[in-house]
């Protein structure tokens, strides 16, 4: 794989995350989500959780291959593992728990994560303005205009689809940096 399909894959994975879980790149209005768990000496079945957030971060977690279980929405032992596989990687604290640590390493990832799209994005002539990490409104316009001239959907989030198609663009020479 091309260093700048490689950068795009890993932009895709991480802003999919950032995205989904702390609204980065909706376009002015952000939700945090916040899953937290007992600790596992507390944990029981009663007690796990269960729901779509943590289903959309088992997906999450698949697509950046630190997860490879049911996305069955249920905090189990799997997730659990794929967490403290993702907070190695990140440098926190190893616990399995997706609570407010986790969340700022991710966002302290962000900006450098950001910045990298908002290089790429210039380089092929759709943002013209300053690298500074922020996924403001600048930002979000050059990449639903990205994402208008490669036919998917215009929603200003750099995600999977996004990315299958910037990479496709850029292998095919659809996209050439100006």
């Amino acid at each position: 794989m091309k260093p700048t399909l490689r950068k795009a894959a890993l932009l895709a994975a991480t802003l999919a995350l950032l995205g989904l879980l702390a609204g980065c790149g909706s376009g002015g209005s952000t939700k945090t989500v916040y899953v937290f768990v007992p600790s596992k000496a507390r944990r029981s079945a009663i007690e796990t959780p269960t729901g779509p957030a943590v289903a959309e971060l088992q997906r999450v977690m698949t697509r950046l291959g630190y997860y490879s279980g049911p996305i069955d929405g249920i905090y189990g032992q799997a997730t659990t593992a794929g967490v403290e596989a993702m907070q190695k990687a990140l440098g926190v604290t190893a616990d399995g728990i997706y609570g407010p640590e986790t969340h700022a390493a991710l966002g302290n990832k962000a900006t450098y994560v950001v910045v990298e799209l908002q290089t790429a994005l210039a380089e092929y002539g759709y943002y013209q303005g300053p690298i500074d990490g922020a996924y403001g409104s600048e930002t979000t316009a050059a990449v639903q205009q990205l994402q208008t001239d490669l036919g998917v959907t215009a929603d200003g989030r750099f995600g999977p689809e996004t990315a299958s198609a910037f990479n496709d663009a850029v292998a095919s020479g659809k996209l050439k940096p100006v």
